[in-house]
């Protein structure tokens, strides 16, 4: 045991003598030169370095940086404030030392490309040696598609990655050496926030047939992980050909990853095929899946000219957004402690479209929106062209077929200008309120619209604020308002004095449920994003007359509005009681208040089948004040409207009068209008 100690002792005592005669610099220079060749780019090492002595000797490295090119914008393309390199003991005393792993605090990454599609990120890359007589150009492709780097693992602390101007960051990843005799095979992790991604690399040799390096990763989110089986070019390495499949449980988490806000979905199926030769991305035959839900895409994203070129198709059968996205539709909303907004801060992204050239096909079956209300027969087609673009789409909306055009042109700073035209014919309004399962106010009721507007900015909210143009909406048939409608906005009590005073008000197969609507009149005009109207607005019965007067600012998301019922001249009913009715809306688009002339209406008019459930959509909350009057209407405008006997007609012809400073085109047709923009 004595000659044991004594020569473990003497062993030790051998290696520290050994190590103390190690020259720093030069081992400085040997670990340099082993990660200039294991990485293949042209490491620095401008710090300080200093090393630890144990049967694992560490080196640690203090500003380490790879630089990029001259024409980058940024100086370096890898820079890390920390890195610790831990040593193979026995290669210390030979030439060159061997690296086991390597641990990199604070990394920066930054990689751009020129107009050439030039890589920034430099490289140590010698020539391969000629040798007489033999022909380079055909020798065979190295058995794997990188050289080993001698590296058992690599772990990163805190990494930030700029790659072509889209910016990550990860709290850090890992990746280790598995050995195998014929793959070469690497595990390891991302880590973001709370979530670990565990993922395995695995590189086959070269398949001479198909001239490739097959590699399949398999990336696990969280249950069954996703496998890619990629095929690398055999000269450049690019994944010509590939095909994912599997499950993702949540998009959200993995979002997070590259930096994305991805709305939390349901499990997600996957299955991507296509090719990325490091200029262009082709996808074919691709598809997602979430909860029977099918998107079918392909396409191609072109970077080898001066502007990305995107050429695509989206096509599905059914798509449903409650059950795509569950949590935009769990009324588990919570009013947040500020003043709430419909368009504001909703940017259009100017900034970045002027930067591509479009082609997008759009093609949706059925695309349900809200409850059963959908868009069908969808198709829609976006092109963009150096900042000049057109939208075309048809649709079909509650049977009836509409129509829709914008021409959009992007100024290089992102300030976009629109000018949107559209049309719908045979639009009906039951078969909406039907969709939105709002099945007792108005059956029937068949609507066209006509709509020109011209809009400027660089978001929604300027858009809003710039809108201006002529929008019509008028009936093309009668339909009938339900007992429910009636009593919501009169009461039980008016309904019944319509029931035993008027003959034939209601069809004759339900006379107590229904009401004929004769028919319905929109006619306004937006300036700067405020409609004004005090005839512009109509809706005809046997009974009661109904018109909106006042203002709505989709720019300042204000409004100030009177919805007031008149009785038909002739009727036997005092004026004294229920038939003068008028309901207020004021205050801001997003909570409006709501004033009520009426007491028996107040609690009614927030149901779930009254008004609040048709405003609700749109807005924060409702505000209600039984008992108001008809206080934003000037006398005359009453008695003008008492006088009436045609209301639509009036609407449609002196509903939006022509006033000075009006553009030359506001005074055109609608029609004509909408016509010269559709068929441009």
């Amino acid at each position: 045991m004595r000659v044991l100690t004594i020569f473990v002792m003497g062993l030790f005592v051998a290696v520290v003598i050994a190590l103390s005669q190690i020259n720093l610099e030069t081992l400085r220079g040997d670990v340099l030169a082993v990660l200039q060749d294991a990485t293949g780019v042209p490491v620095e090492i401008d710090g300080s370095v200093s090393w630890k002595l144990s049967l694992r000797p560490q080196i640690e490295l203090n500003e380490v940086r790879v630089p990029n090119a001259d024409w980058a914008n940024h100086k370096d393309a890898f820079s890390a404030k920390k890195i610790d390199v831990t040593l193979d003991l026995i290669s210390l005393f030979q030439n060159r030392p061997t690296i086991q792993n390597i641990k990199i605090y604070d990394a920066k990454v930054c990689v751009e490309q020129n107009e050439k599609g030039d890589f920034s990120i430099l490289t140590n890359e010698k020539a391969p040696e000629s040798v007489e007589g033999v022909n380079n150009s055909s020798a065979l492709p190295a058995e794997f598609p990188f050289v080993d780097p001698g590296l058992g693992g690599v772990e990163v602390k805190n990494l930030e990655l700029d790659f072509l101007g889209t910016e990550y960051k990860l709290s850090g990843f890992q990746i280790r050496y598995i050995p195998h005799s014929e793959t070469r095979e690497y595990s390891g992790w991302i880590n973001y926030d709370s979530s670990v991604f565990p993922f395995i690399l695995s590189f086959s040799k070269y398949n001479a047939d198909r001239k490739v390096y097959p590699l399949k990763i398999a990336f696990a989110t969280g249950g069954d992980a996703l496998i890619a089986n990629i095929a690398l070019e055999g000269k450049s390495k690019a994944p010509i050909d590939f095909i994912i499949k599997g499950d993702i449980p949540d998009i959200s988490e993995v979002g997070k990853v590259f930096d994305f806000n991805i709305i939390k979905m349901p499990v997600m199926s996957v299955n991507i095929s296509g090719g990325y030769d490091w200029q262009k991305l082709t996808l074919r035959n691709s598809s997602i899946k979430v909860r029977g839900n099918t998107l079918e895409f392909s396409g191609i994203v072109d970077w080898s000219g001066k502007r990305p070129k995107i050429n695509a198709s989206l096509e599905s059968n059914s798509i449903n957004l409650a059950d795509v996205f569950p949590a935009l539709y769990d009324n588990k909303w919570v009013r947040p402690d500020r003043e709430l907004n419909v368009f504001k801060d909703i940017p259009l992204f100017g900034d970045i479209w002027v930067n591509y050239d479009v082609n997008l096909h759009i093609m949706l079956d059925n695309f349900i929106v809200y409850r059963n209300f959908n868009l069908k027969d969808m198709d829609a087609v976006l092109t963009l062209n150096n900042g000049t673009g057109r939208v075309e789409a048809e649709t079909v909306i509650a049977d009836g077929n509409v129509k829709a055009v914008a021409d959009v042109n992007i100024e290089s700073d992102g300030n976009m200008f629109i000018k949107l035209g559209g049309k719908g014919r045979g639009i009906v309004v039951g078969n909406l309120l039907d969709q939105l399962n709002i099945d007792d106010l108005i059956s029937d009721l068949p609507v066209d619209f006509d709509m020109y507007v011209e809009a400027n900015g660089y978001n929604l909210s300027e858009w809003m604020q710039t809108l201006t143009g002529p929008v019509v909406v008028y009936s093309s048939g009668a339909g009938y308002a339900h007992s429910t409608l009636v009593a919501n906005m009169y009461g039980t009590d008016f309904l019944t004095t319509l029931r035993h005073n008027i003959q034939d008000l209601f069809r004759s197969e339900k006379k107590y449920n229904q009401m004929k609507i004769s028919c319905v009149s929109v006619n306004t005009k937006w300036r700067n994003g405020l409609a004004e109207t005090q005839h512009g607005v109509a809706v005809e019965t046997n009974a009661i007359n109904v018109r909106l007067a006042g203002d709505l600012d989709l720019g300042k998301e204000t409004m100030q509005l009177s919805l007031t019922t008149v009785p038909v001249r002739g009727l036997k009913l005092s004026l004294s009681g229920n038939v003068v009715n008028s309901m207020e809306i004021t205050g801001s688009l997003a909570e409006p208040t709501i004033q009520i002339s009426g007491a028996a209406v107040a609690g009614k008019v927030a149901s779930a089948t009254g008004i609040g459930l048709l405003l609700a959509p749109f807005t924060g909350g409702i505000g209600l004040v039984a008992g108001a009057g008809v206080g934003l209407l000037a006398g005359d405008l009453l008695e003008n409207w008492l006088a009436d006997d045609n209301p639509c007609e009036t609407a449609l012809e002196k509903g939006a009068p022509s006033r000075r400073g009006d553009p030359e085109w506001m005074n055109t047709p609608v029609t004509d209008l909408v016509n010269n923009i559709l068929n441009k």
